[in-house]
């Protein structure tokens, strides 16, 4: 009885959202940017050409970047990836089908960065560098 009135008194914690079973691949080796993209919405053309400037320094940093767009998901640099879009969307919590969203996801497979808006490369950059390095 007592759990369940500091329950209602704090509330529940809000739980992270789990790792999509195609993102696991990437756990402990790479760092993940999802961009969610609708062909109607002007931010997604506007973070697609930061991104493609930053190419060699997202490469180096070790950050894969997805596109998802309607039910299908899409490497920006690498097309050898199988990942399951619309699973994606629901376990990260993403935006809905007609709304843009950047989700950044560390190594460790936790969201580190999350956004409604375009970020620029330099945005994105200052998040990865609060983020652990790869051990050599």
């Amino acid at each position: 009885m007592l759990r369940s009135i500091v329950h209602e008194i704090i509330g529940t914690p809000r739980r992270e959202p789990e790792l999509p079973q195609s993102l696991e691949q990437f756990r402990d080796s790479k760092r993940v940017l999802i961009i969610f993209a609708d062909a109607q919405d002007d931010r997604a053309a506007t973070q697609d050409e930061w991104l493609r400037n930053a190419q060699m320094r997202l490469i180096e940093e070790d950050v894969e970047v997805f596109i998802i767009a309607g039910g299908g998901a899409f490497s920006l640099f690498d097309d050898g990836w199988e990942l399951d879009a619309d699973d994606i969307r629901e376990r990260l919590q993403g935006p809905s089908y007609s709304e843009f969203g950047l989700i950044l996801i560390g190594r460790d497979g936790a969201v580190k960065l999350r956004s409604s808006e375009p970020r620029t490369a330099e945005e994105i950059f200052a998040a990865l560098d609060k983020l652990p390095k790869k051990a050599s």
